[in-house]
């Protein structure tokens, strides 16, 4: 079981956000466990459910709040935190600062307006269109940096555009469902009929020949 990505509760007071990647996480972790990495942006806050704020909370309390936002009825809540789940809280202020809220103009542009012998390098700097938290960032803005005071006639690196390429789109859906095919989806007759109309629309043009290229069907 993935989540194929960080699930973020958008109405959660803390901001809390969830995922869970491949399993197993560890070696020595037994293979009916799942490992839930579960976190939140506003420690300060008292929780929906947990009434406190989260940097206060036991592992316990943590895992309750979580188990409040993705469904379990109330009454389950409590019993399966403290004997269903093992919950480890841990601190990390400095990767945090990553993710908290901004707007445009928070963090300087790697080589500011007018500057000339200087510029931002880093997690910390703005670049257009790329995702903080990957080497990648820091290496590009520090290209950026070189380029333009020293007046190298380099472009920097594109920043990979998959979220606009149809096909890692594609490629990302099949993946989320560990290779197994949409199509392949438990339908309802009238549903199933639909398909089937869609699938004769498509047969012999490009669009059949990209769907299953990247196995989506």
């Amino acid at each position: 079981v993935v989540t194929g990505g960080i699930v973020t509760v958008k109405d959660s007071s803390w901001l809390m956000s969830w995922t869970i990647n491949r399993q197993p996480q560890f070696r020595q972790q037994p293979k009916d466990h799942c490992l839930v990495w579960v976190y939140a942006l506003f420690t300060d806050k008292p929780g929906d459910y947990v009434k406190k704020p989260m940097r206060e909370c036991t592992g316990k309390e943590i895992c309750m709040e979580w188990l409040y936002h993705i469904g379990v009825p109330e009454s389950e809540i409590e019993d399966m935190a403290a004997n269903s789940a093992n919950t480890v809280p841990v601190m990390m202020p400095y990767i945090d600062a990553f993710f908290m809220p901004r707007a445009y103009g928070d963090r300087p542009k790697v080589v500011p307006d007018g500057a000339v012998n200087f510029a931002f390098l880093g997690q910390f700097a703005e670049t257009p269109r790329d995702t903080i938290f990957t080497t990648e960032y820091s290496m590009r803005t520090g290209m950026e940096a070189v380029y333009t005071l020293l007046n190298v006639d380099r472009g920097v690196p594109e920043v990979w555009g998959s979220v606009y390429d149809v096909r890692d789109l594609l490629d990302a859906t099949v993946k989320l469902r560990d290779g197994k095919k949409p199509i392949d989806m438990e339908l309802n007759l009238v549903e199933k009929m639909a398909l089937k109309k869609v699938l004769s629309k498509i047969h012999g043009t490009d669009i059949e020949k990209l769907l299953k290229e990247y196995q989506v069907i």
